[in-house]
């Protein structure tokens, strides 16, 4: 079903991203990658001909400006977000710039892209947008992590209240249940034992099944952690 479809992917240069873009090109889609650093994402692109554009998404008209380069590429079909932020740590230890930070990272960037996109895809009735949540944001509770459960539960209210709003999209939310297998991750946690994390290309796996399916449709996928 996404063979030829054109295919957006945000956060390009990032971790979860570097399992996401050669899942789709897989797929047979037509990528096009988005990274606010052209060098975080240009050997990505390379690897599987994608056309890149680079973006500030905490801005609304950098935004738009994607959206208009996406469908003078395409049309449109689909968008996989994947840009986000995370901090732990004490609410009461917070200040106002780390709540700044998660809910431009975490909400803004969402809430920017779909001004941007959707006004495209609702006019065709047809595509897919796919934002990255995180556990807490499923189970409602993540103590020592109270913005990060905020700025997740929010991204997450916002995609399943559009479904019943925006005609002919589908949305969907992906909640990594654990602590993703990533470079980053191994370097940050040294000592923790990696063969319980998840592996990023399951969730690329389940994205691509998520947007090509037919005769029903995802809108909410927890991941969890191996047994």
């Amino acid at each position: 079903m996404l063979q030829g479809k054109t295919v957006l992917v945000t956060g390009a240069g990032g971790a979860l991203a570097r399992a996401v873009v050669p899942a789709f090109h897989r797929a047979g889609a037509r990528l096009l990658l988005s990274d606010p650093r052209l060098e975080r994402m240009a050997e990505r692109a390379e690897a599987v001909g994608a056309k890149t554009f680079v973006a500030d998404l905490t801005r609304l008209e950098e935004a738009q400006a994607l959206a208009q380069f996406a469908e003078r590429e395409g049309p449109l079909y689909g968008v996989v977000h994947t840009v986000g932020g995370f901090a732990a740590g004490r609410f009461l230890d917070s200040d106002p710039g780390l709540y700044d930070w998660l809910l431009d990272l975490n909400l803004r960037t969402a809430y920017n892209l779909l001004k941007a996109v959707l006004p495209y895809m609702e006019a065709r009735r047809e595509g897919f947008f796919v934002a990255i949540a995180a556990g807490p944001a499923w189970t409602g509770v993540g103590p020592g992590r109270a913005l990060y459960t905020m700025a997740k539960t929010a991204l997450a209210s916002l995609l399943k209240s559009l479904q019943g709003e925006v005609e002919g999209v589908r949305f969907l939310v992906v909640y990594p249940m654990g602590t993703l297998d990533t470079e980053q991750n191994r370097r940050a946690m040294p000592e923790a034992d990696p063969s319980r994390w998840i592996r990023p290309g399951l969730i690329a796996e389940a994205l691509v099944l998520a947007a090509g399916a037919e005769g029903g449709r995802f809108l909410e996928i927890p991941v969890y952690p191996p047994l």
